[in-house]
């Protein structure tokens, strides 16, 4: 009889994560596909990259103690897989960066040819740069969120986030 309550407990808690993670896909999705972008200045390996998250979220639900900071941990998750990811990358090999626009629906002209300067300039930024800027100004995490996302102290987050704006501000010429 043991046996039948360790597996109706453990396909209670497989359901459990099926109904985190679909709810989790449905609201925060969006959110990581666009942050995504921005990181990896690539449509396709922005959608890779989510996919990774979702499945790497997956497999440590468990280490998730707060459920209302799901957001954050999604974006920590996503984040720290780009970076791993673009460090592999560069240390197998050294390949021009080809960008890739993400489509824009902007009707405005002006807009458009802003976003597009935007999406420049970010592309010139260093990965943890582009990532601290994107994480703070783009996606609105807070300085401590920002640090915690890419494993490092608050004062390193400030610093990059100080390099990152300035850096566009010259970039941007503003």
């Amino acid at each position: 009889m043991g046996g039948t309550a360790a597996t109706v407990e453990v396909m209670a808690d497989r359901s459990m994560a099926e109904r985190i993670s679909v709810d989790a896909m449905q609201e925060y999705g969006a959110m990581l596909l666009a942050t995504a972008r921005v990181l990896t200045l690539s449509d396709t390996e922005a959608q890779d990259l989510v996919q990774t998250t979702f499945e790497i979220a997956l497999r440590r639900l468990d280490t998730l103690r707060d459920p209302n900071a799901m957001r954050s941990w999604l974006l920590r998750i996503e984040t720290r897989e780009a970076l791993r990811l673009a460090r592999r990358l560069s240390r197998l090999v050294r390949l021009d960066h080809e960008q890739h626009d993400i489509p824009d629906t902007s009707a405005d002209p002006s807009r458009r040819a802003e976003e597009a300067d935007l999406r420049a300039a970010l592309g010139k930024l260093p990965p943890r740069i582009r990532a601290a800027v994107v994480l703070h100004h783009m996606v609105g995490l807070p300085v401590r969120d920002t640090a915690l996302a890419l494993g490092v102290s608050e004062n390193t987050a400030k610093t990059q986030l100080k390099r990152g704006l300035a850096r566009l501000r010259e970039a941007l010429h503003d």
